[in-house]
This record gives structure tokens, C-alpha cells and sequence, in this order.
């Protein structure tokens, strides 16, 4: 039968494997809708059928989008690659779900009361999701003393007195940012300074990576690390660094961070609800529609699942709670029931290593700039195995932080333990959160247990400058290598990391389509080989990043039976290349949709 038959009833979305047809006959007035491709991963054709014939269906709840350029998403070639889809001329939403795609007067007949959105010349894209972001780091960092770019040590401690001077004595002095590799020697501080310009308030400042801390004297006297207690050993995956004389130089990393950070004073529920709705608005200005928390403790889940139940959640958040000590199964049995379409507890997140910037990266060889020292081994082999076990049995994702190779194969051999015992596992879609540096030998292991690489393009762009040191000029090859990742793998999932990178989705695909930073450095990219194109990019932060929350087949395209979540952006990142991509550094977020609501308007 022609594609155009008239059909009388609705068909919901269905998989449809290559070669099969579909066949309807019906008796009629209506109209037939053809999704295209909406499996980017799956190798199968999507297609969708909707008929509805009578245009009461709709209210002005509902939404016609026309007017611009409608982007539906990306499918996979035979040959694997991602490719952009043909744009739409418009979309018909009913109960924030896409019903029909196509021609504009066929879909204004059709949906006669529904409302009309004119994106006048605007590009629609389906919405940009942040697969690793930290929302309420986001919310504290607006309030902290904001270090990012501070180019020396000195600069440092003039914001941080400026900031002491407003507060009382004894209150905290907090801050976060900093990043010694800007500073002439690129070595880590001393306190003393900081110590001499603040010495009646306690001072705690976050490195750029979260992964080290440096304090003050009152700090470090407060957490016992002055006088006779100095010389007490480093934690179990931490490091005290120390001085000359064995006496701590205020900078913590990994697990020793605790040491100062359990004398804060605790959060209140009101603090963590102002933050984290400032942290979701943030995300909604940048164009992101759904953002996987990682880390995400009790009461901030608390006050998410609150904020959802009072309305007051515009934003979609995957939590993953901290997974840092052994659980306990029955803390983590029924959590992921309490999933809904806006709020959800979808995993764990565990973390076997520190960052590289810090040396906490747990590596199989030497650093090349501190020969003696591999990084931080955070879990014992069995435990880590245990940890994803239990994992597992409570039908909880295990997505773990993994930035060295050594620390990257200790998860590969957990995961492929556990997934003998459990193929429950591979439904799960184990994570592999960052992935900064692979072993050669380990890259086709992601594919052969379904590991999703979940990566940051802004991190390779943001370390370029000191990776090399760090690695020496062998193994960088191997390290932030998104293009052979896509190869090997399933797909990528990308996000920023933010507090520790800006939010800011855009940012992130010119990184990935040009492996340059901000001002264009170096010529031609870093490593250009593991470039990606623009629709794979894209495809990361929106499709990728909602195969890792296994939501694919509803969420991170623009097709028939699928959420209308959208980004509208002005212009079209389609279209750019490694030599155009930098337009995306001034581009302009104009609307972010949810459900087919809009909940950022930056017209």
C-alpha cells in the first residue's frame, strides 16, 4: 500500500527490524506520520505511526513547532558512523510527546487548537544532556570565592583575603578553582603564605578537579595536622603532601581531603535547596535539558525528590549516589523504583582514583614527572568486585571514575567478574566515567562487556597544556582518545564535569569537533586524530547520553513518540567543521524544552 493510505488509528512507536514492512488498511479520513530512523545505536529502523483525525485531541497545552530549522538527531551508518538527519519542516507535540513530524499545514490542520511555537529562523536540536555533572557543586560554587584562572599563587590569596575581610572571625573561608599548572614553576603551594594573610578564619579551597584541597594553618590545626601529629602517614588512597621538613604544605589529596573537610560545618536543607535550584537554573540558561548527578548524597536527594514532588523541578536529574565505602544491600534495594519521567535514582557512582592534574590518577607506569609515584589505588581488587556486585543485585548502574590506565583495567576486571556471575550486569550498561588514559590492550575489552565511556571533551582541552608531562610523550597518544573510543566502544556519553568544567554543552562539542581550547590552541587540535565530527559530538550529549540511562528509544532525539526535550540554539551545529566550530564559543541558548514546556527563555 502507498505510504500515503489514510489510517484511522494510532499506532505507538515499535522496533521494526530492516526489510520488514508495515501494512494498514483503514476506512477513514486521517493522516498517516513516518518517523525516521530513531535507533541511532540499535541497527534497526524505528518507525512511528500516529492517527489522529480530529483536531479536539489538542489544547493550547499542546505545541506546533515550526519556523526554523528542526534537527531530529543522528542515526548510525552501516559502516557505524554517526550522521546527521534530515531537518523537519515541523514537529506536533501532545502531552510533551512529538505525535507527528512533517508538513507544516498537514500538522496546523491536524492540531487546530494547539498552540504554536515560531522559532523564526531559530535551529531546534534535540535536548543537550551533561552525562557527569555535579549539580550541587554548581549552586556552592556560585557562592564560594570563585578561583578559576587565577594566574598566580599571589592573586589567590588577594580574592581570598578580600573575601575573609566580610566575615566574621572563625567562619569558613571557602573557595574553588585554582590550578597550579597556570602558575609560573607550575608547582603546588605552601600554606604559609595563605596562612599569614588569613589567619583568624580557617580556609578550605577546591583545585579545579575537586580531587585536592588546599588549607590554611587553622585548617590544618583544627584537623590535628600541626605540632606533634604532623608526621601521622597518608590515608589509604589519599596523600598529605609535606615539606622538606615532613610537615604538611596544606594541599590534601583524594581521601586525605577528609581530614579537614569533616570539621565544615554541616549542611542545612535550606542551604542545599538554594544551591541546587541555582545549579538547575544554571543548566537550564545553557541549553541542557537533563543533567546525571554524580555523587549525589542523602539529603540532596532529599531535597531533588522534594523539589520533584512540589513541581519545583524543571530540570530531568539522574542520580548517582556516592558508593565510596562498602554498602550495605538493603540501602540500596527499591531506590531504583523511585524513578518518575522528571527525577530519578538511576545508579551508583564509585570512584577508584584521583585526577590527573593532582597525580592522583592511578597509573600501570610512573608518573613522568615523579618517577616513584603511580597515583592513588582508592579499593582493594575484591572490594571493588563487591561493590558492583551489590550494585548489580539492586538493579543499580555502577558507573565508576576511572582516569588512569591502571585504575581504568581494575574496573574492566570487576566489571567482567561481576558479569559472569550476573548478566543482569550488561542491561545495567556498566559506566566508565572519564577514561582519560586506556592501555592499548584494554580498548577492544569496553565493547566486549558493553562498558559505556562516559568523557568530558573539555578535560583533554583544559590539561593539553601539562598532559604530556604527566604521561610523557608515548602514552598521551592513548589518553582523551574520544575518535577511537567511538570506534571500539559502545556509544560515548559526554559531559562537562562541572563545577570542575563550565556547564556550558556548546563548549563541550566545539572541544570535541576541534580538540583546541578557547583561544584556538594548538593550531589544527591536539592529537587531531581523535577528532570528532560535528554529529558525533552532538550525538554524545544527546542521544549517547540517553543510551547511558538506557532512555534511547524515548529521549535524546526528535522523533515521532519521543519526549519533546529540545534545545533551540542560533545557529546550526550540524552544519560546522573543526575550521567553523569556533562559532559555538559565542553562540546563544534562545529556548530550553522539557516535556514540551519551555523552562529557559534567553530570547
Amino acid at each position: 500500500m502507498p505510504a500515503e493510505a489514510p489510517v484511522t488509528q494510532a499506532v505507538f512507536p515499535f522496533r521494526l527490524s530492516m526489510g520488514e514492512t508495515i501494512r494498514s488498511w483503514v476506512g477513514g479520513p486521517a493522516i498517516l506520520l513516518r518517523c525516521l530512523d530513531g535507533g541511532p545505536y540499535s541497527g534497526a529502523m524505528n518507525l512511528g505511526l500516529l492517527a489522529l483525525s480530529a483536531a479536539a485531541l489538542f489544547s493550547p497545552q499542546d505545541l506546533l513547532i515550526h519556523g526554523g530549522t528542526i534537527r531530529p538527531g543522528v542515526t548510525a551508518s552501516q559502516d557505524g558512523r554517526l550522521l546527521a538527519l534530515d531537518p523537519v519542516p515541523a514537529l506536533l507535540v501532545k502531552d510533551g510527546k512529538i505525535v507527528a513530524s512533517g508538513d507544516l499545514e498537514q500538522l496546523r490542520a491536524l492540531g487546530q487548537a494547539a498552540a504554536e511555537l515560531d522559532l523564526d529562523g531559530a535551529v531546534l536540536i534535540p535536548g543537550l544532556q551533561d552525562a557527569h555533572g555535579h549539580l550541587l557543586g554548581l549552586g556552592e560554587m556560585l557562592e564560594q570565592v570563585d578561583l578559576v584562572g587565577v594566574q598566580s599563587y599571589s592573586e589567590l590569596i588577594r580574592l581570598v583575603t578580600a573575601a575573609a575581610e566580610n566575615l566574621p572571625a572563625g567562619a569558613w573561608v571557602l573557595g574553588r578553582g585554582w590550578d597550579q599548572t597556570r602558575w609560573e614553576g607550575a608547582e603546588f603551594p605552601h600554606h604559609a603564605a595563605l596562612s599569614e594573610a588569613v589567619p583568624g578564619n580557617p580556609v578550605l579551597l577546591d583545585r579545579i578537579d575537586g580531587h585536592a584541597v588546599l588549607v590554611n594553618h587553622a585548617a590544618l590545626e583544627l584537623a590535628g595536622l600541626v605540632g606533634e601529629d604532623s608526621g601521622e602517614p597518608d590515608p589509604s588512597g589519599g596523600r598529605i603532601l609535606r615539606d622538606e621538613a615532613g610537615r604538611p604544605t596544606g594541599v590534601l589529596i583524594d581521601r586525605a581531603m577528609g581530614r579537614v573537610t569533616r570539621w565544615l560545618p554541616p549542611a542545612r536543607k535550606e542551604d542545599v535547596r538554594r544551591r541546587i535550584l541555582a545549579g538547575v537554573h544554571r543548566a537550564l540558561a545553557v541549553g541542557l535539558c537533563c543533567v546525571h548527578d554524580m555523587g549525589t548524597d542523602r539529603l540532596t536527594l532529599e531535597v531533588l525528590s522534594q523539589l520533584r514532588d512540589e513541581g519545583q523541578l524543571p530540570l530531568r536529574v539522574a542520580a548517582y549516589l556516592p558508593g565510596n565505602s562498602l554498602l550495605r544491600v538493603n540501602e540500596l534495594y527499591g531506590l531504583a523504583a523511585l524513578a518518575d519521567s522528571r527525577f530519578q535514582v538511576a545508579g551508583v557512582k564509585l570512584m577508584v582514583d584521583g585526577a590527573l592534574g593532582s597525580r592522583g590518577a592511578w597509573l600501570l607506569a610512573d608518573y613522568s614527572d615523579e618517577p616513584g609515584h603511580r597515583g592513588l589505588q582508592r579499593f582493594e581488587d575484591l572490594e571493588l568486585v563487591r561493590l558492583v556486585r551489590l550494585c548489580a543485585e539492586a538493579g543499580l548502574q555502577p558507573a565508576t571514575h576511572a582516569i588512569g590506565d591502571a585504575a581504568v583495567r581494575q574496573v574492566l576486571d570487576a566489571y567482567g567478574v561481576v558479569a559472569g556471575e550476573l548478566p543482569s550486569l550488561h542491561r545495567l550498561r556498566p559506566r566508565l566515567e572519564h577514561a582519560q588514559v586506556v592501555a592499548p590492550a584494554d580498548w577492544h575489552r569496553l565493547a566486549a562487556l558493553g562498558v559505556i565511556p562516559s568523557m568530558q571533551p573539555t578535560h583533554a582541552t583544559s590539561d593539553l597544556r601539562w598532559a604530556e608531562d604527566r604521561l610523557g610523550a608515548a602514552r598521551v597518544r592513548g589518553a582523551y582518545a574520544w575518535r577511537r573510543l567511538h570506534s571500539e566502544a559502545a556509544p560515548l556519553a559526554f559531559g562537562s564535569d562541572f563545577p570542575v568544567e563550565r556547564p556550558n554543552p556548546l563548549e563541550g562539542i566545539y572541544a570535541a569537533i576541534t580538540r583546541q581550547d578557547a583561544e584556538g590552541k594548538p593550531e589544527g587540535g591536539w592529537l587531531p586524530g581523535q577528532r570528532l565530527s560535528a554529529a558525533e559530538a552532538v550525538g554524545a550529549f544527546t542521544s549517547g547520553a540517553a543510551f547511558a540511562l538506557g532512555e534511547e528509544t524515548i529521549r535524546g532525539s526528535l522523533l515521532v513518540g519521543y519526549v519533546l526535550d529540545g534545545t533551540v540554539l542560533d545557529l546550526d551545529p550540524f552544519t560546522l567543521d573543526s575550521k567553523s566550530a569556533g562559532q559555538l564559543l559565542g553562540a546563544k541558548v534562545l529556548l530550553t524544552l522539557v516535556d514540551g514546556e519551555i523552562v529557559f527563555d534567553g530570547r
